[in-house]
């Protein structure tokens, strides 16, 4: 008796973990191909038809999009070092550059051993460039870092 009360227990458990379960992760995430689809404007005469393999990979695209947010794009490291003071240097480094630079995003790194300060979220290398001009006054050491995933807002 007291097996099968435990297996009932055990029983409803999982049940209940199952069904905790969401069903779907991004179900919230707006479909720009569905909503084109679905959109009946007053003057609307577009219909769009694509293949049910170019669909499919548009759709792993996506959703691999929205497990990896950002972009490929470029920022400026304005420190590195490493160290028993390095995190010191570089929270100065940082502090420095946001009482100069307000609005520029900025990330300070640990990759083991060193500490680093990114500033800027530069899509293009005309952008970065600008900035690098501005930035490279105050932080003489400072360069320009290649293909790192940056925070891009549509917004």
């Amino acid at each position: 008796m007291r097996k099968l009360i435990i297996l009932c227990y055990v029983f409803v458990f999982k049940l209940v973990a199952i069904y905790s379960q969401p069903v779907s992760t991004f179900s919230s995430i707006p479909d720009p191909l569905q909503r084109l689809r679905n959109y009946h404007g007053n003057t609307s005469q577009v219909s769009i038809t694509v293949d049910s393999l170019v669909e499919l990979n548009y759709y792993k695209l996506f959703l691999y999009n929205q497990k990896n947010p950002g972009a490929i794009g470029y920022q400026i490291r304005i420190f590195s070092g490493s160290g028993p003071r390095a995190k010191d240097h570089a929270e100065k480094a940082r502090s420095i550059f946001l009482s100069k630079y307000e609005g520029i995003r900025d990330t300070l790194v640990y990759d083991t051993p060193d500490y680093k300060v990114y500033v800027g979220d530069c899509r293009t290398m005309s952008e970065v460039l600008k900035l690098f001009e501005q930035v490279k006054k105050d932080f003489p050491n400072a360069f320009i870092a290649e293909n790192r995933k940056i925070k891009v807002s549509y917004e």
